[in-house]
């Protein structure tokens, strides 16, 4: 693209990492007023540079707005609406594809997105990034193996010798996944959950000890807590968990507890609940995100497709102080239905207060029909031998319109990506 670096710009992610940094443990008072500030700013560059919100936000609500809480008076933006909309129109003036970088997201939730982002947001969303791995234990002689499908620009350090990095496109065979994984050496991980625990399961396979990793971070799905001790215990690990997308970059993370806090300095979170009332970070819906970050395409109230539940602070770390993301349920589109034609959210079904997590490394819930279900399980080798019935009559008595079965299987296959879909439509074949 004309006019942009071809390697990452080392000194903007220096400069704004001192910025994120400091706002990361900033008090609740003295934060809220940096998000007020920072979301009023963004609001008022979108109404008036970018053409969707020049027409869709109301200009009273926009001259009123001076608090996160304001932001209910205005319209949220959906997924189909991102996707359809020509780059234009959600482009603040000055920019074009040509002078920004475009981000597509992986396209997991059917609906593939195309944001794009200036150099001046990247600045800031790669200092953040950054943050987070530095916060979770990054050397800055650690080789960081990314498990994902796209590689990521390099940067000057590289050559250094510093924070190198080792891709493993998740969209390869395994093979291919295993072999860039030992030839690179990394020893510092951040990838989807589900590739990372294949690839220690065709390690042990191998009979390939590899004990090189001292920090892996789980992100871009959710992990049952025996996968995720499976593979800390293979490398010999620490965790840590990171709630983040495309779109908005990260939108959670882990502290020295384990507890997953909201960077409420980057982005506003709502929660849209099932009665469409909304609440400011707190409660169990589908989440809104609005990156406070966004020169070149801000998306304000976006529904992300994501249901979570969210509840204060009472962490005992002390040093984050925002509202804890205590759970990610699930895509809004994993939903089942009933034999009555009502549709219900998968989680129902797959919540752990219904269904026993010991023993299962993967689970996904495969739909033939309305009114059925069955339960796929990968066990672990300290699964019971009835671990199939265990979970299908926790749930059958849970999910009583519905027909439940289940199976234990060796691997679920992922998607193109390398995700696995918690919830899949399969339809049966017809005569």
């Amino acid at each position: 693209m004309k006019g942009l670096p071809s390697t990452i710009p080392v000194v903007p992610v220096v400069r704004n990492l001192y910025l994120a940094r400091s706002r990361d443990r900033l008090d609740p008072v003295r934060l809220r007023a940096v998000q007020d500030r920072l979301l009023t700013g963004l609001v008022r560059h979108a109404h008036a540079n970018v053409p969707y919100y020049r027409r869709v936000l109301p200009a009273d609500a926009v001259a009123a707005l001076s608090t996160a809480a304001d932001l209910a008076a205005l319209p949220m933006l959906d997924r189909a609406t991102l996707r359809d909309l020509p780059p234009a129109e959600l482009m603040a003036t000055g920019f074009t594809p040509d002078n920004t970088r475009e981000a597509p997201t992986s396209g997991s939730s059917g609906v593939p997105i195309r944001p794009f982002y200036s150099e001046g947001d990247l600045g800031y969303l790669r200092a953040t990034y950054l943050q987070d791995l530095l916060a979770s234990g990054l050397r800055p002689w650690d080789r960081i193996g990314y498990f994902r499908v796209g590689e990521f620009r390099p940067h000057r350090l590289q050559r250094l010798g510093l924070a190198r990095t080792v891709h493993v496109n998740t969209s390869r065979s395994l093979d291919e996944q295993v072999d860039a994984f030992l030839s690179g050496r990394p020893t510092f991980l951040w990838g989807f959950p589900g590739c990372i625990a294949t690839l220690v399961d065709e390690l042990r396979r191998r009979k390939v000890v590899y004990r090189g990793v001292h920090t892996v971070i789980f992100a871009g799905e959710t992990l049952t807590p025996e996968a995720r001790a499976d593979v800390l215990g293979y490398f010999g690990a620490r965790g840590h968990e990171v709630y983040a997308s495309v779109e908005a970059y990260t939108i959670a993370r882990t502290c020295t507890e384990g507890t997953m806090h909201l960077r409420s300095a980057d982005v506003v979170v709502e929660v849209l609940h099932d009665d469409s009332s909304v609440s400011l970070e707190d409660g169990e819906g589908e989440i809104l995100v609005t990156r406070l970050h966004a020169e070149a395409m801000p998306l304000i109230r976006y529904r992300l497709g994501d249901r979570v539940l969210i509840e204060p602070d009472d962490c005992p770390c002390r040093v984050f102080h925002t509202p804890i993301l205590r759970r990610i349920q699930g895509r809004t589109e994993d939903r089942v239905v009933a034999a009555d034609g009502r549709t219900v959210h998968a989680n129902f079904l797959t919540n752990p207060a219904v269904m026993p997590t010991a023993g299962i490394r993967g689970v996904q819930v495969l739909q033939h029909r309305p009114g059925a279900v069955e339960i796929l399980l990968v066990p672990s080798p300290s699964a019971p031998a009835d671990l199939a019935v265990t979970v299908r009559d926790a749930v059958a008595a849970v999910a009583t319109d519905f027909e439940v079965t289940a199976r234990t299987v060796d691997s679920i296959t992922p998607e193109a990506n390398g995700k696995v879909r918690m919830v899949k439509i399969v339809r049966e074949a017809t005569a």
